[in-house]
């Protein structure tokens, strides 16, 4: 009976924490649906449309180790109410824009003040409440959260964009992320005291310092960089491709980006399962190999003008870099515990944002200077490889993670 208590606790954790994950990558991605529509209003080069997309992520990463030391102090359940319930203010505020300025502050503060702190929580409750065996599927089924997001993102704001208008649609998105920040509060356990208290006592004892030692965190730093890089500047470039190049609307180029976002489902959920059950040990050998695969189908993708196949094809290449993604990202969680876990997860987690943050501004000057999108995907191919060549760099054996 006890046994069976705790499965519906850990079943509600994690479709709670699912639940916040869905409202942190809709409003990831609805900047990238939504720019089309702002640039309409508010005129913008390819260049500031780079950088409004950026500024997120760079506030992002500028609060992501804080906040690791904020989950040690106030305990993670605080700060992932704290960061949906400030994905809802901050997407209100947004709908007031007037100026790119006004775009690019906004959207900075979000990074830093919402979304910096939810990776690492989620991350925390996870490895607090799951046995080791389990994290990985669990981790998967969070990032399995971005594929709902890219199906039900486009399809829920591209027509109410194209009916109403952008401002509207933020409108809506704060009620979403408001709405979830209390459901999160029920749905999440309370830690007790004696929990509260160890983890305020840990916190004071970690060395920021001495797990930057750790040269393999490094190693993970720069392949999340890498891997990142690719994934945000497909999914935040892709509404613009398919409008100017491919010569649709933007509600058809939301069908598009959703169909595309079943393939980043099916790859978090099914790929983190057989990851998980088969390959265990084999983290660094399928991260390199769906790296490589990935970024070849989506330069690939550049030349396949019929929208059915493009679809299979970048579909495909989502697929094998979700699958990269999700088994990078759960290694932290099988190698760091207690206090050392959130400064270390957050380190790495950095590497992804930033990798998320300059893909956005170099591919806007790309396309900008060679007036081309080709010159993007040779650069999402470039990211590929070199994500699978920096694990390369990765010591053996968990106990040197």
């Amino acid at each position: 009976m006890n046994n069976t208590k705790n499965q519906v606790n850990l079943s509600l954790l994690l479709s709670t924490l699912f639940l916040g994950y869905v409202i942190v990558y809709i409003d990831k991605l609805s900047v990238g649906i939504s720019i089309i529509s702002i640039s309409k209003d508010i005129p913008m080069t390819e260049s500031q449309k780079g950088l409004i997309l950026s500024a997120f992520f760079i506030g992002y990463a500028i609060m992501q180790v804080p906040m690791s030391f904020a989950i040690n102090k106030f305990g993670a359940k605080k700060v992932l109410i704290w960061s949906v319930f400030m994905i809802g203010v901050f997407d209100f505020i947004f709908s007031f824009s007037q100026t790119v300025t006004m775009l690019l502050a906004i959207r900075l503060l979000t990074g830093m003040l919402a979304h910096s702190g939810y990776p690492s929580a989620s991350s925390k409750e996870i490895i607090d409440n799951f046995p080791i065996e389990r994290r990985t599927f669990a981790k998967g089924i969070l990032i399995s959260s971005s594929g709902i997001a890219g199906v039900v993102g486009p399809i829920l704001l591209s027509p109410i964009i194209d009916k109403y208008n952008w401002k509207f649609a933020y409108v809506l998105l704060t009620i979403l992320a408001i709405a979830a920040s209390f459901i999160i509060a029920r749905g999440i356990p309370t830690p007790n005291k004696q929990s509260i208290e160890v983890a305020e006592e840990d916190s004071e004892k970690v060395s920021l310092l001495k797990i930057w030692k750790n040269r393999n965190i490094w190693t993970l730093f720069a392949a999340a960089f890498f891997v990142n890089s690719l994934l945000y500047g497909i999914n935040n470039w892709l509404p613009s491709f398919l409008t100017s190049q491919r010569g649709i609307t933007l509600t058809q180029s939301g069908v598009v980006s959703s169909c595309v976002g079943v393939f980043s489902l099916v790859g978090a959920i099914g790929g983190s399962y057989i990851v998980s059950k088969f390959f265990s040990e084999k983290d660094t050998i399928v991260i390199m190999i769906m790296a490589t695969i990935g970024s070849s189908l989506v330069f690939l993708s550049y030349y396949v003008h019929s929208l059915v196949l493009f679809i299979l094809v970048l579909g495909l290449a989502t697929l094998s870099m979700t699958v990269a993604f999700v088994t990078l990202m759960t290694i932290p969680l099988k190698v760091f515990t207690g206090k050392h876990f959130a400064p270390s997860y957050s380190t790495i987690s950095t590497g992804g944002i930033l990798g998320g943050a300059t893909a956005q501004i170099i591919i806007g000057a790309l396309v900008d200077s060679s007036e081309t999108y080709l010159s993007a995907f040779i650069y999402f191919f470039a990211l590929g490889i070199l994500a699978a060549l920096s694990l390369a760099f990765l010591k053996k054996g968990a106990e040197h993670y």
